[in-house]
């Protein structure tokens, strides 16, 4: 992507993405980072990419052309419309971004150590729970958020924002 272009040309090392969580996981490569965020997108044909930056301009799932940092990234999400971002992770950001994020852990380890940032419990599913039961539970909270229900990071305050800017700044 442009992005990690950007910051080849800048002479810059991409460390810390993937992190150390998404290398532990398995993925190797900012490549293989952006195939699983478009795989958890579900089964919608990609109607359009956005720059960084661009308003979405129709209905359908786009892919944005944005960097990977949690922050910057939803904050990018947000500036192109999102009303809601879901976020999957498995070892917790505490982050709130401008729209209410949905925090989402991969494991019940996760979930129990940082009740104050994560809104769902998805490790729950190892433990035998359907996945239909689960989608739904999920399907629900959004639901209940789009509705004006808080996420946790809005309940404890946190509304950060975090912009990509190239150059010096002083």
């Amino acid at each position: 992507n442009d992005f990690k272009q950007y910051f080849i040309e800048n002479n810059q090392p991409i460390y810390e993405n993937p992190s150390p969580g998404n290398k532990k996981g398995g993925i190797t490569t900012l490549e293989d980072k952006s195939l699983g965020c478009t795989q958890k997108s579900g089964t919608a044909p990609v109607e359009g990419v956005l720059a960084y930056g661009e308003m979405v301009k129709e209905k359908g799932l786009h892919l944005l052309n944005a960097p990977g940092n949690d922050l910057v990234a939803s904050t990018a999400l947000a500036a192109s419309g999102a009303h809601i971002i879901l976020f999957t992770t498995g070892r917790g950001t505490p982050f709130g971004a401008p729209v209410p994020t949905i925090k989402i852990s991969s494991n019940t380890g996760l979930y129990e150590r940082k009740q104050d940032w994560i809104d769902f419990d998805a490790g729950r599913l190892l433990t035998g729970i359907p996945l239909e039961q689960m989608s739904e539970e999920l399907y629900q909270l959004v639901l209940r958020v789009a509705s004006g229900e808080k996420v946790k990071s809005e309940k404890n305050g946190y509304r950060d924002l975090a912009i990509f800017k190239q150059g010096v700044t002083l």
